[in-house]
């Protein structure tokens, strides 16, 4: 969040917006391909520490150029990309850990319960930004993440080892192909990570937010700050609800209700005129996407063999990362026809797309 006003703030457009976002997603497919080689190897413990740790020096160096005010917008986009591309091997880390930890029958609910932990950071952290802008400057959100990665480590270094589930002798390269060959070659794996690629339209909502926050509604960082922090709320919500539910028995349904609820409220936030009926959209299009996110990663992890789930994971967060893409360019297409047909256009594609692979997929629609 903090980075998206501070391009804004220094004179960017919403274009430089939605690439700070989405030339993330280029170095993240090497990354990411090697951070499932790399917990399938060693471990995702071990890949959770080096990624944090390496995410604590990136926030110091930004927190030095933006207090001695020697920041320019090429800074925060080069230390944008570089942050997110080390972010991507933090997933396939966390999620091949999951199985490890809960039983089969709460993969669901746990992959819920960690959505909900990153919702509740997703609420406090941008209303906290905000405010720590309008108070103490722009430097001060970069401080808290200083604190808040260190905590990070600590915890990190607290989770139970676990035994990595080996690549053998396979060189890097080798392990990357077999895992590709492996998830092509899986009719269930191969269709459930096209639906997960599928992610790249859910961008057309990034770069929108900020520049409604500025030009339409005429609310500053803070009310930003509030935009966001109703979407973490109603990703929160969502997640709690799946959580204690279980969601939907059959995970393709629960697919399909998640994209049209999600795709419906972001083309009503694209229409919005009015701040508070903005702010309710934000929030029933985040509630949404608990319910399609553990749906999808449940559905990898129970269907994969395990001595390929970290590569499959990693995949699935390459998968994720094209929300970056998508970001940058349904940001050109919104400059073009209008950001709120722009909306329109990248939740009916949303929609589409997984009915396609429902009807043509009975494999899929039983699960």
């Amino acid at each position: 969040m903090a980075q998206s006003w501070l391009i804004l703030e220094l004179g960017g457009s919403q274009l430089m917006v939605g690439a700070a976002i989405g030339l993330r997603f280029l170095p993240a497919i090497f990354v990411g391909l090697m951070a499932g080689v790399w917990v399938d190897k060693l471990g995702g413990r071990y890949v959770l520490l080096w990624e944090r740790s390496l995410l604590l020096g990136l926030a110091v160096v930004t927190a030095l150029l933006v207090l001695s005010d020697t920041v320019v917008i090429w800074h925060i986009m080069l230390l944008s990309v570089v942050s997110s591309t080390l972010m991507i091997a933090g997933g396939p880390a966390m999620n091949s850990m999951v199985t490890k930890l809960v039983p089969k029958s709460s993969l669901q609910a746990a992959n819920s319960i960690n959505q909900l932990t990153f919702s509740s950071a997703r609420a406090l952290g941008p209303m906290g930004a905000g405010f720590l802008i309008a108070a103490f400057g722009m430097g001060s959100p970069w401080l808290a993440l200083i604190g808040l990665y260190m905590l990070a480590i600590a915890a990190t270094w607290k989770l139970p080892k676990g035994e990595p589930a080996g690549t053998g002798d396979e060189t890097a390269y080798r392990a990357i192909m077999n895992g590709l060959r492996y998830v092509k070659s899986d009719p269930i794996i191969s269709r459930v990570m096209f639906l997960a690629f599928t992610a790249i339209f859910v961008g057309g909502l990034f770069s929108v937010i900020p520049v409604y926050a500025r030009d339409r509604f005429d609310v500053g960082s803070t009310g930003l700050g509030i935009m966001m922090a109703a979407a973490a709320l109603g990703n929160a919500v969502g997640a709690l609800l799946v959580a204690f539910t279980g969601g939907f028995r059959r995970k393709s349904v629960s697919m399909m209700v998640a994209v049209v609820i999600f795709s419906t409220a972001a083309a009503g936030f694209g229409f919005s005129t009015n701040y508070a009926v903005a702010l309710v959209f934000l929030f029933l299009n985040a509630s949404a996407a608990p319910l399609w996110i553990s749906s999808v990663v449940t559905l990898l992890q129970t269907e994969s063999d395990p001595k390929m789930l970290g590569r499959v994971m990693a995949l699935f967060a390459i998968s994720i990362q094209v929300i970056f893409l998508g970001a940058m360019t349904w940001a050109w297409l919104g400059q073009q026809i209008g950001n709120d047909w722009m909306l329109l256009f990248v939740g009916l594609a949303f929609v589409i797309a997984h009915a396609v692979v429902m009807v043509f997929s009975p494999s899929i629609r039983r699960l």
